[in-house]
This record gives structure tokens, C-alpha cells and sequence, in this order.
């Protein structure tokens, strides 16, 4: 019964988010004159998806090409179109929304395999992957507006090789996805990888928390305390949606997030996904440290799931929020309910500064 509820909230608030017609592309100016007036901004939570049409070695479960809302997004976006693949028509939109979002540029995230005890790829238990290749591919057509993050299973056998091949080709930072990937980032036979990372001076974003987007092999290994092991070896880690859930997840794992952020000054947090409905109390619970806490949050839209404004009506207002909600250009209506949240540009200005210019949060004691 709990986990049929928690299906129905999430399809609920996933249509309450998309079945607006507001949410159909239209795309809004930006001036020249208001980008040269402002500090730089990044996005550096954007998905970069695919079905695997036309070449790109995209792979996508049933479990998820058959779930509303994976149709849902499809009908949102547009990606049905004649004559043109699903992947092909998801880039484009993707250009076209950072391009008129007010953003200066997005890191796209790749996706890795789940990979076995032999360190190869089990295509049986991956439910969605992006190659970093294609990462690469995009962002080489789109390089004014992208920048790549690939993603990097440090089960594989190759991992470190990987690792210093994606730097060679311009990688500022990597993903890695613990619960759908199976990962165990605590493990210390990983150290060498996470050195690695530090040495190169690639940043390293983990998800943390609760997700509901994608199948889960292992909720636990989504715990911010298994970030130890990575901060120990030296690496700038973002800790993605900064161990956020839903008030009906278990383990409340926000605490963790915030204790780690006291004791690392090379941990961040990220703002993606926490403008939808389910995560209102969580990151509510963030924003209640203006200084300590929000100063090390960087801005991440979790594209192409949408923001819910409404559900930030009581702290914002009802007219700010429909005002929010009436913005066609999903990033944009993520950064303008962050902003009017009190942290939109500051922390996608801080994203932009820590990956180009690599810059490091003064410890408590400092």
C-alpha cells in the first residue's frame, strides 16, 4: 500500500507539472546587454537523454519508455516529430532551452552502465545509459552553450582509463549515480579512481537522497555518508540534490548532507530537482541557513523534469508563482523559482565559478 501511494503522488505531481499547456516551448528573449551586466551562470544538473535512434548509443528500459512519465515528457517536449529521431529532437530542444533560458551554460550529464563483479557492462540491470562519447559529440556542436560532465562507474574495469580519457577530451567534472548503478562509493577499492579525480582536479557529482525518476538496485548506497571515502581522497564532490527526499522517505537522509558540509570545505551541494513538489519541505529545510548552507548550494535544474511553483505558493506567493508557472522554457522557470527562492543566481554564479575557476569555501573556523 505505501509504495502504491508513493507511485500515485509521484504521477500526480508529475502531471501536475506537465499537463499545463503553459509547458509547451515557447521561447523568450535575452538580451545581449543582460548577459554582459551579470557574473557568468551555470546550470550543472541537465540530463542529456536518449533512445538510442539514429546512432547514438542511448539505451533506455521499457521500465521506463512505458511509464507515463517518460510519455508524458515525450508529449511535453515535443519529441515526436516526422522525419526526425527522439534523440535528435531532444539536442534540439535542449540547445534552444539553455540558449533563451538566461543561463550562460549547462553541464549535460551523461549516463553509465551498472557494470558486474568483472567489471563489465550488465545491460540486463541497466535501465537507461548515455555514452560519454555522445556526451562529447553534443557539446563539440553546441560548445558556446554545454560543457560535458560524462559519467564514470568506478565499477568498471577501466575506470581510471576512462577517467583520464574524458579529461583529455576537456571533462571539468563526472557523474555517478549510486542507486542505479550499484555503486558502492564507500568502497575502498575505489580510492585509487577518487585520487585520480583529485589529482586531475575533476569534480566529482554524486547523487544523494531519494530518487523516484529511475529504477533503484539500492536505495542505501544513495547515503551521503558514503561521499566520505571520495572528500578523503581530496576531491571537489557535489553531492546532487544535496540528500533530499520526499517527507514520506525513509531514511530522512538530509541530516547526513548537512553534517558532511560542516566537516568538508571541498563538499557542495546541488539545487536539481528541488523545485518539484515532493522535495517543498526539504528544501525548505536548506534554505533556513542563508550562510553556512546556502552559500554551498550550485544551481541544477534536474532538466527535463520540471519545477512545480505552485507548491512554493505559502513562501512565495500565489502571484509569483503562477507568474513562475506561466514560463514555457523549463530552465528558465527552475531559475526563476530559485530566484525567487532567495538562491537562484548566486548559486548558479557559484556553479560557474567552482568549475572554471575552481574556487574553495572558507572552512567554519575560517
Amino acid at each position: 500500500m505505501r509504495n502504491m501511494m508513493r507511485n500515485l503522488w509521484s504521477r500526480r505531481t508529475f502531471l501536475a507539472s506537465t499537463a499545463s499547456p503553459w509547458l509547451m516551448p515557447s521561447f523568450a528573449n535575452v538580451t545581449d546587454a543582460d548577459e554582459v551586466q551579470r557574473s557568468p551562470t551555470l546550470d550543472i544538473h541537465a540530463h542529456l537523454f536518449g533512445i538510442g535512434d539514429g546512432g547514438t548509443g542511448c539505451r533506455m528500459s521499457r521500465s521506463i519508455t512505458d511509464g507515463p512519465a517518460f510519455r508524458y515528457l515525450m508529449a511535453m517536449l515535443k519529441l515526436r516529430v516526422p522525419g526526425r529521431t527522439v534523440d535528435g529532437r531532444y539536442e534540439e530542444v535542449l540547445v534552444q532551452q539553455t540558449h533563451q533560458s538566461g543561463l550562460t551554460k549547462a553541464a549535460i550529464l551523461g549516463q553509465d552502465a551498472v557494470y558486474d563483479n568483472r567489471g563489465k557492462a550488465d545491460w540486463k540491470r541497466t535501465s537507461f545509459y548515455v555514452p560519454n562519447d555522445y556526451v562529447f559529440t553534443v557539446v563539440a556542436r553546441n560548445s558556446e552553450l554545454f560543457i560535458a560532465c560524462p559519467s564514470i562507474n568506478p565499477n568498471r574495469g577501466d575506470a581510471v582509463e576512462e577517467l583520464e580519457r574524458c579529461h583529455e577530451n576537456g571533462a571539468r567534472l563526472l557523474k555517478i549515480h549510486p542507486p542505479t548503478q550499484g555503486v558502492n562509493v564507500a568502497d575502498t577499492r575505489h580510492s585509487k579512481f577518487f585520487r585520480r579525480c583529485a589529482e586531475l582536479n575533476v569534480i566529482v557529482l554524486v547523487h544523494t537522497g531519494h530518487e523516484h525518476s529511475a529504477p533503484v538496485i539500492d536505495k542505501s548506497l544513495a547515503a551521503p555518508r558514503r561521499l566520505k571515502l571520495a572528500l578523503d581522497q581530496g576531491c571537489t564532490v557535489v553531492a546532487c540534490h544535496a540528500g533530499t527526499g520526499w517527507i514520506s522517505d525513509s531514511p530522512d537522509q538530509l541530516p547526513e548532507f548537512l553534517s558532511l558540509l560542516k566537516r568538508y570545505p571541498n563538499l557542495w551541494g546541488d539545487t536539481a530537482v528541488l523545485g518539484s513538489a515532493g522535495r517543498v519541505r526539504d528544501f525548505e529545510r536548506l534554505l533556513e541557513d542563508k550562510n553556512q548552507v546556502c552559500s554551498r548550494l550550485l544551481h541544477g535544474s534536474d532538466f527535463p523534469f520540471p519545477a512545480v511553483p505552485a507548491a512554493f505558493a505559502a513562501r512565495i506567493g500565489d502571484t509569483t508563482a503562477a507568474r513562475i508557472a506561466g514560463e514555457s522554457n523549463l530552465l528558465k522557470r527552475d531559475f526563476d523559482l530559485k530566484e525567487a527562492l532567495g538562491i537562484g543566481r548566486a548559486s548558479a554564479e557559484a556553479a560557474y565559478d567552482l568549475v572554471f575557476n575552481r574556487r574553495t569555501p572558507m572552512t567554519a573556523s575560517d
